[in-house]
């Protein structure tokens, strides 16, 4: 998979606020400092 594009859409903070678009959501969750930005940034 090779990702062209990507862009921030919305933040929820309940699953009632989040969009019912169609479209594949990812999410990382994790604990302080563990590198999911740098996972990220890395995509």
């Amino acid at each position: 998979m090779q990702i062209r594009s990507a862009e921030f859409v919305v933040g929820a903070v309940r699953h009632a606020d989040e969009p019912n678009d169609g479209l594949l959501e990812i999410a990382f969750t994790g604990r302080s400092n563990v590198g999911k930005s740098s996972l990220i940034n890395r995509l």
